[in-house]
């Protein structure tokens, strides 16, 4: 069955068609014939081949008779040979699918199929993906923002840096899927257990070199699908590094003041009940797919456990697994572009989140100035940390009116329509830092940490006369200048873009 057409790519369609699958086949069967003819030299072989490559090229196949006769005998590789062989004279039948069992004929062609959507991915794909990143990260190269660490304020940042972070994760994950490939350069042709019988090994190697391939010396009647389970891996690693690039997005797009967002058409609509809403559904299908990457990945992954020889329980999961996990990787790469491409950004928002962070993007550069200054006054590390964190913590403190709020909660909802009604008129208050805080010593006492008011007063006595000196005043407000925090930022761009 094939994906469900929203998420359908018509290239991966094609290369797991059951006519480009039975075209392999074929290709393998006169693989086979040819380099049987050349390992042996039998004239009989050599005339047998050109006979019957000449026959199937003017006779194509019918799929509709092979599913006919697949319905019949239960064998889709012997109900095409049955199809194949209809065309040839009884006297040529007998030199087709020598000695070899049906899945000599589907692992060569099944590697193949693997190769060309690999490829597809890296060169249709992948590479414009990488394309608009790197051209992201360029254009946002000098758009500061505060970057999250547990989705709290953290340093600041620019935009363009979080689009190389994201564009190094997705050439991590290109490079495992480039490496995994060559597992899919072997194959076998060695018989019903892979051990060869009658089939001889120099014939494996000739057959196998005509289709681009190189033989497997262990396989069984199989080929060890440990060997397939790596490029499962690395697809689904691709999708799931796509999958954290539009859960970043999605964060910052949410209401209040997004961010970035993904864009929305003119004639698009966010709800079918709240017109305002501008709901991130392109990113939320991205979180879809990274789930439907696990799960194919991981039905992969357990047919590396096989009976014996051979079993078919492989069979049915990768008819399905393998085509779905291109489907999905194509299409969650295809996507997160046309998200990036058009992706809507507002500095000014990211401007007004620094602001109103008071400051704390700079507490580390600060608390690390001070640990080295208070030395002289009798404070260590510990007096350090707890200045700065006292400083975030009273900046953040909230005015005596919205203390109030805070604490006094409404007991009907017409309370709540006048709190609201009153809060809509209150006037925007200045935003303080603690840049400000702690060079003008103006550190007060909060219950939310352990600290006494008179360690509070002899921090203040001590940062007033630290701050006294001119020049210890000018390093510090430094410290808060997106030049000096960003200073080191040029080496991403170095290092991920060649480029100064």
């Amino acid at each position: 069955m094939d994906m469900h057409g929203r998420y359908q790519n018509i290239a991966i369609s094609d290369i797991f068609s059951d006519r480009n699958k039975l075209g392999l086949w074929e290709g393998v069967e006169l693989a086979v014939l040819k380099a049987d003819a050349e390992v042996t030299g039998d004239e009989a072989r050599i005339s047998a081949f050109s006979e019957i490559a000449e026959i199937w090229l003017k006779n194509s196949i019918d799929i509709e008779w092979w599913k006919a006769r697949d319905r019949e005998i239960h064998h889709d590789y012997n109900a095409f040979l049955d199809e194949r062989l209809r065309h040839l004279p009884v006297h040529l039948q007998a030199f087709v699918h020598p000695n070899i069992t049906s899945y000599d004929g589907e692992e060569p062609a099944f590697a193949s199929m693997l190769s060309s959507a690999i490829e597809f991915v890296f060169e249709a794909l992948y590479a414009k993906l990488d394309e608009t990143l790197a051209n992201l990260a360029v254009k946002y190269r000098y758009t500061i923002m505060n970057a999250r660490t547990h989705g709290q304020e953290a340093e600041l940042q620019t935009f363009g840096a979080r689009c190389l972070a994201w564009l190094k994760e997705i050439r991590v994950a290109h490079d495992a899927l480039l490496t995994a490939k060559p597992n899919i350069s072997y194959s076998k042709i060695s018989g019903a257990i892979g051990k060869y019988g009658s089939i001889n090994p120099d014939m494996e190697k000739a057959a196998l070199q005509i289709l681009e391939l190189k033989p497997f010396y262990g396989a069984t009647q199989i080929m060890p699908r440990i060997l397939y389970a790596a490029v499962a891996e690395a697809l689904c690693g691709l999708v799931l590094v796509i999958d954290k690039i539009a859960t970043d997005i999605r964060l910052n797009a949410r209401s209040g003041r997004p961010l970035m967002r993904e864009p929305f058409a003119k004639k698009q609509k966010g709800s079918s009940a709240m017109p305002h809403k501008k709901n991130p559904i392109q990113l939320e299908q991205l979180e879809g797919m990274g789930r439907m990457a696990k799960g194919y990945v991981s039905m992969i992954v357990d047919n590396i456990k096989t009976w014996e020889e051979r079993a078919i329980e492989q069979s049915c999961v990768e008819r399905v697994a393998w085509p779905d996990l291109f489907h999905v990787t194509c299409h969650s790469i295809l996507v997160l572009k046309n998200v990036l491409s058009g992706l809507v950004v507002y500095p000014d928002n990211m401007l007004r989140e620094i602001r109103d962070s008071r400051g704390v993007y700079a507490s580390s550069e600060a608390k690390e100035f001070l640990k080295e200054r208070l030395v002289h006054y009798g404070f260590g590390y510990e007096d350090a940390y707890r200045i700065v964190q006292l400083a975030c913590f009273n900046v953040f403190a909230p005015s005596d009116r919205w203390t109030v709020l805070r604490e006094s909660l409404p007991g009907s909802y017409e309370k709540a329509d006048e709190i609201l009604y009153d809060v809509s008129f209150l006037k925007e208050e200045s935003v303080g830092s603690i840049r400000e805080s702690i060079s003008l010593a103006e550190l007060f006492y909060t219950d939310e940490l352990e600290i006494s008011m008179a360690q509070v007063d002899s921090y203040n006595v001590c940062l007033k006369d630290l701050f006294g000196d001119e020049k210890i005043l000018e390093e510090w407000q430094k410290l808060f200048e997106p030049s000096f925090l960003l200073r080191h930022e040029n080496t991403l761009y170095k290092e991920i873009l060649g480029i100064e």
